[in-house]
């Protein structure tokens, strides 16, 4: 994968991320990346957030004792997080919580800090997410023999207990982001990689699921990140056939492309991109990907 480099590099990642390309960057703080454990959670610099969330939470009682009845024999938990992520500040703390209320057995427990940079978004060093398309987090991805059945993304649908349990009982469960097994299929069955495969078809597949314009630009946002740049495209071409009225969709596909080597349609994208562009505090982002995409 080609690197972003100079100011260009910056808009392409601010233009992808949805930050605003003229902010000064903030010194970056210390983060854990790969395998962790709660005792590195509970020590400095992330101790307060996460020991006021781990007190704090108190599970629904009559919910835990049904917790406490389920068969978890052959059940591993695995939850890829960001200390980074304010998602992942919140919840990880409470299901931790959760689990040792349960007395869920630590050695079915994994946990994975993962990064948030666009050069290794959503990836830990040792590569524990790979072939498990881990597009937001956290993501507790909760497997019986070896086999996934469900994962709970970003946050709960219900509470973390009551969707535990739903997914350890074998209850029905519908995670958030309902379109990303869709993508995991697309990419299992090579669609995203095929060029004569209907970019408007596959948004018909998902268009009842998809709830903003965000969701699938984070997976292509993943995908980008690790290389896969034809896939990334083909999602934020999907994505903006989802729409089609939105001006960052078309940004972000604008700067895709300009990654892809496509220098003309970048260009056509980022005028397409400012043409729908209603937010002043945006002009002068799109306005710059316009010029980058010039040369």
């Amino acid at each position: 994968m080609n690197k972003w480099k100079g100011c260009a590099g910056l808009l392409l990642a601010t233009i992808l991320c949805g930050s605003p390309a003229w902010s000064a960057p903030e010194e970056e703080e210390p983060k854990l990346l790969g395998r962790a454990t709660a005792q590195q959670l509970g020590e400095e610099p992330f101790a307060q957030w996460f020991s006021e969330g781990y007190g704090d939470y108190q599970p629904n009682p009559a919910v835990l004792a049904s917790l406490r009845e389920v068969d978890t024999e052959g059940v591993d938990i695995t939850v890829f997080f960001g200390t980074w992520c304010s998602d992942s500040q919140r919840e990880v703390p409470r299901l931790l919580k959760l689990l040792d209320e349960m007395e869920f057995p630590a050695a079915q427990l994994t946990l994975v800090a993962v990064d948030g940079v666009d050069e290794a978004a959503k990836r830990s060093p040792d590569g524990e997410e790979k072939g498990l398309e881990i597009y937001r987090v956290p993501t507790v991805v909760v497997s019986r023999d070896n086999r996934e059945v469900a994962r709970v993304v970003e946050h709960p649908v219900l509470s973390l207990e009551r969707d535990l349990l739903a997914i350890l009982s074998g209850q029905s469960y519908q995670p958030n982001y309902i379109s990303y097994p869709a993508v995991r299929r697309w990419l299992r069955e090579g669609l995203l990689g095929d060029d004569n495969v209907s970019v408007h078809g596959l948004a018909g597949q998902v268009r009842h699921e998809v709830k903003s314009e965000s969701e699938l630009a984070a997976a292509a946002r993943v995908l980008l990140s690790r290389g896969d740049i034809a896939q990334a495209v083909k999602l934020y071409r999907v994505n903006c056939s989802l729409y089609p009225q939105n001006s960052r969709a078309f940004a972000r596909l604008a700067a895709g492309l300009q990654q892809q080597g496509e220098t003309e349609e970048a260009h056509e994208m980022a005028e397409k991109a400012l043409r729908l562009n209603t937010d002043r505090a945006r002009l002068k982002q799109l306005v710059e990907l316009l010029d980058n995409t010039r040369n």
